[in-house]
């Protein structure tokens, strides 16, 4: 009897020590990732809307009783050019949360998946983007101390490049290759539905929402 109190008053003492090292790593890392977080969704918006000068604070609209974040995207005179809907729709193992630009005519800009934590090698693929550099060309590269480019170019992964120009209707997932839709990563259907349906819902209740507004 005492040496299973003393087993249990062993495991507390560990279970407490281990408890506060989780709270200490959590306040740690908390600013940190909050900051990392914003950096890409300031990175995101950049890149889908680059004739922006400003971004509004975050906005939000009802979805069918769920509030939805939105930036308004203005020129240098101040004048709208576009919107920016930050949506996360459940994956296959993860939430996959989207960043969505919109002209004003309601077409897709683009899209930027700004988190998830899919399947490595399968839904993870929606933020993959194909590499043509070899090995020896990487290992050359590093012998030689090659410079750095001076223009950067920003790579959008395949999967995500699908959704520029469509409309609402033309997003809708499918497994064979079609232009006008948008093509399922193989293996990963519930993901590549998930990322369309982060796309879909909140730009066509936005549109709806815009109208409103409007009347």
């Amino acid at each position: 009897m005492r040496k299973m109190l003393h087993y249990a008053l062993v495991l507390t003492v560990i279970n407490g020590i281990a408890g506060i090292g989780l709270y200490g790593v959590n306040e740690l890392t908390r600013d940190r990732i909050a900051a990392a977080q914003r950096r890409n969704l300031v990175e995101g918006q950049q890149q889908l809307l680059p004739e922006a000068t400003v971004f509004s604070e975050a906005k939000t609209f009802d979805m069918h009783g769920r509030p939805v974040t939105y930036y308004e995207a203005q020129d240098a005179g101040g004048a709208i050019i576009g919107y920016e809907l930050d949506y996360a729709v459940q994956g296959y193992q993860s939430p996959v949360r989207v960043l969505s630009a919109i002209g004003r005519d309601g077409t897709l800009r683009g899209i930027k998946v700004l988190s998830q934590a899919e399947t490595p090698g399968l839904g993870a693929e929606v933020q993959a983007i194909p590499s043509d550099k070899t090995l020896w060309r990487a290992l050359a590269d590093i012998v030689r101390r090659a410079p750095p480019a001076t223009t950067a170019v920003v790579a959008i992964p395949p999967f995500q490049a699908q959704f520029a120009g469509k409309t609402t209707n033309a997003l809708v997932v499918v497994k064979t290759k079609d232009p006008d839709r948008i093509e399922a990563l193989s293996g990963a259907t519930i993901t590549s539905d998930a990322v369309t349906r982060a796309v879909r819902e909140p730009v066509v209740a936005f549109l709806a929402f815009l109208e409103q507004q409007s009347n």
